[in-house]
C-alpha cells in the first residue's frame, strides 16, 4: 500500500500561503465586477422617476454580465478550494501553474465589463473575448488539476480515477457550454439564455457519479 504523502509544518505553511493569496484574487476579482456598475447620474436636480427607470434599465446588460461572471468566478473559487484540499506538498511546477491559473481569473472584470458594454450589439468580438477568458480559466484549471492529480509529481496522496474525472468533466462543461454560446451568437440573439443551463449541467454530472459511484462521492464530499 502506498504511504501517504507526508506534510511538515514549513510545507504547510506555504501551502497556506498560496490558499490565502487565490482566495484573495478570488475575493478581488469578484469585487471588481459590481465596482463596474456605476450609479445613474444626472445633470439636472429634478429627475422623475420614469427617467430614473430608464437609467436603470440601462444598466440591465451590466447585471446580466455581472451574475453571469460572478458564478461563473465562483464555480472556479470551488474548483480550486476541491482541487487544494487534496495538496499536501508544493514545489515550483505547483506554484507557476497556479499563477497562471489566476491570470485568466483577473482578467475576467475587464472582458465581463466588455462584453456588457456591447451586451445588445450585434458585435460579436465582446462575447468572443469573453469566451476566450473562460476557455483559458479551465485550460489553466484543467492543467493544475493534471499537476496536482499525478502522482508522479507526489504533491498529494493517491486520488481516485473516479474523482479525477468527476472534476474533469465539471471543469469542461463551462467553456463547451461558452462555445456553443458564441456559435448561437453568431445565428440568433437569444444566445443569453444558454449560460444559466451551467449549473444544471454540472448537477447533473453530480446526479451521475453519485448513483454510479456512492461510496467514493461519498466520501470526496464528506470534508468539503
Amino acid at each position: 500500500m502506498k504511504k501517504p504523502v507526508k506534510i511538515n509544518n514549513r510545507e504547510e505553511f506555504q501551502l497556506e500561503r498560496v490558499v490565502f493569496f487565490n482566495d484573495a484574487v478570488f475575493a478581488i476579482a469578484i469585487t471588481l465586477l459590481i465596482i463596474d456598475i456605476k450609479v445613474p447620474e444626472f445633470k439636472s436636480i429634478g429627475i422623475s422617476d420614469n427617467e430614473l427607470l430608464y437609467k436603470l434599465l440601462a444598466l440591465i446588460p451590466k447585471f446580466i454580465g455581472f451574475v453571469i461572471s460572478f458564478f461563473v468566478i465562483g464555480l472556479y473559487w470551488l474548483a480550486h478550494h476541491r482541487m487544494f484540499k487534496f495538496v499536501k506538498s508544493i514545489n515550483h511546477n505547483l506554484l507557476w501553474a497556479n499563477l497562471l491559473f489566476l491570470l485568466p481569473i483577473i482578467i475576467m472584470p475587464f472582458s465581463t465589463s466588455f462584453l456588457s458594454e456591447y451586451y445588445f450589439s450585434n458585435l460579436k468580438i465582446p462575447f468572443g473575448i469573453y469566451t476566450i477568458n473562460i476557455c483559458l480559466s479551465v485550460f489553466f484549471s484543467y492543467r493544475l488539476w493534471m499537476i496536482i492529480s499525478n502522482p508522479k509529481n507526489k504533491l498529494s496522496d493517491k486520488i481516485d480515477k473516479v474523482i479525477v474525472h468527476y472534476i474533469t468533466a465539471r471543469a469542461l462543461t463551462i467553456p463547451i457550454i461558452f462555445i456553443f454560446t458564441f456559435l448561437f451568437s453568431l445565428i440568433t440573439p437569444y444566445f443569453f439564455l444558454i449560460p444559466p443551463f451551467i449549473p444544471l449541467t454540472t448537477r447533473l454530472i453530480t446526479k451521475y457519479y453519485f448513483k454510479k459511484y456512492p461510496e467514493i462521492m461519498n466520501n470526496y464530499y464528506k470534508n468539503d
